[in-house]
């Protein structure tokens, strides 16, 4: 988790202007949660869905890279440097956005998922209050989105997550 901390400020580099903004992202994603929640049968409380919307990070000054599929799985041990990653999605934003997938990536591994939270979130040099609204917000997208694909795991997962951060 420290790795992809460190990983996810290393590669937070100026973007082009003309990748993806992770705000964009948000504001467009956002617009589909409920009626694809309604549309699944409402398959989490109604307050998880609300409190992400509410949380939802529609607006960003950063223009920095954000790589949009960071997790353990695409982070390997290099020449040049002691770790790289591969097969990044570039996007120009917050580089919280996807802090929810390194964590429910590996999330079968932690014993503490808030302290392997914290970790990422220092190590990142992040805004923790922030990083747990990105956080919030992915997972719940992320986790409508395993449902409505029959994904098996990764729903449970996302359920966890979202204990393991509420307030």
């Amino acid at each position: 988790m420290a790795v992809l901390g460190q990983l996810m400020r290393r590669l937070a580099v100026p973007a082009p202007d003309d990748a993806r903004s992770t705000a964009d992202i948000v504001t467009t994603r956002s617009a589909e949660l409920e009626p694809q929640w309604e549309q699944l049968g409402r398959p989490f409380d109604a307050a998880i869905l609300r409190e992400a919307l509410d949380v939802a990070p529609t607006e960003t000054t950063s223009t920095l890279a954000v790589n949009g599929d960071l997790h353990s799985g695409q982070v390997l041990a290099g020449q040049r440097e002691a770790w790289l990653t591969v097969d990044p999605v570039l996007f120009r934003g917050d580089i919280e956005y996807d802090l929810g997938r390194v964590l429910w990536w590996d999330l079968d591994k932690m014993d503490d998922i808030v302290r392997y939270f914290d970790l990422a979130v220092r190590e990142a040099d992040l805004d923790r209050d922030r990083a747990r609204d990105w956080v919030l917000w992915r997972t719940v997208d992320y986790w409508l989105y395993g449902l409505g694909a029959g994904l098996t795991e990764d729903p449970v997962r996302c359920a966890r997550l979202i204990t393991a951060l509420s307030r």
